[in-house]
């Protein structure tokens, strides 16, 4: 399956939240519940600079034409955090348990749901004190059904919703949101380097925008939502 990078410049606006599928159901007693209805996405939308480059419009350009509509997908992140927010600069300096460079791999991860039905993620082989904070994501990245090995062409990611440091053995306990999917095999890698998504454009609103008399676009942009498959 071929997938799609976004262009890395051109980009003036984002949103990027989660969708979910819920409904209100009201009960014989009064009380008023929710219940899901699918698994919670991640949606995006990308608005393009004013100032763009020639160089940027034209890679946007293109990638639009590859897209093909919705029939491609494409690697979604967000843009405001492509590292967790205390480690913005790297991992050049960290090290693992073992002594050897932080790669922005986690050796394992195990997920719980507590009482009150929230996920709590545990991630290891961290540096000892690497800092987990809201906002912050934990990406997860795998060879799909029939893949060859090695091809992790499929990718999801969740958000930390509660902080969480590393302790002396490398360990960290975060709570998140969404919990991790079914769809996401035991022997995924997680990771904190740019965790994505694989997303498809909604329909219809890829909007290149229009170029003035100076030839200097105006605009445009596309909205996204996230293509979760095993």
């Amino acid at each position: 399956m071929l997938i799609l990078t976004m262009p890395a410049r051109g980009i003036a606006e984002q949103r990027f939240e989660l969708q979910r599928f819920d409904a209100i159901a009201p009960e014989r007693g009064g009380r008023i519940g929710g219940i899901t209805l699918g698994e919670p996405l991640w949606q995006a939308e990308y608005r393009l600079s004013r100032a763009a480059t020639r160089a940027a419009e034209d890679e946007w350009s293109a990638f639009f034409g590859r897209l093909r509509g919705s029939q491609r997908p494409f690697i979604g992140y967000d843009r405001l955090r492509v590292l967790p927010r205390e480690h913005a600069g790297g991992f050049a300096a960290m090290v693992d348990p073992s002594g050897n460079p932080f790669t922005g791999a986690a050796a394992s991860w195990s997920q719980t749901i507590n009482a009150d039905g929230e996920a709590r993620l545990t991630l290891t082989g961290l540096p000892k004190g690497l800092r987990l904070r809201p906002r912050d994501y934990v990406g997860f990245v795998w060879d799909g059904e029939g893949s060859t090995e090695g091809a992790q062409d499929r990718r999801t990611k969740v958000r930390i919703e509660v902080s969480g440091d590393a302790d002396s053995s490398g360990e960290i306990e975060v709570t998140i949101e969404p919990a991790v999917s079914a769809a996401v095999p035991a022997g995924a890698v997680a990771h904190l380097d740019r965790p994505s998504c694989l997303m498809r454009a909604v329909p219809g609103s890829i909007d290149f925008g229009m170029s003035d008399t100076s030839l200097d676009r105006t605009g445009g942009g596309f909205s996204a939502i996230q293509d979760l498959r095993p």
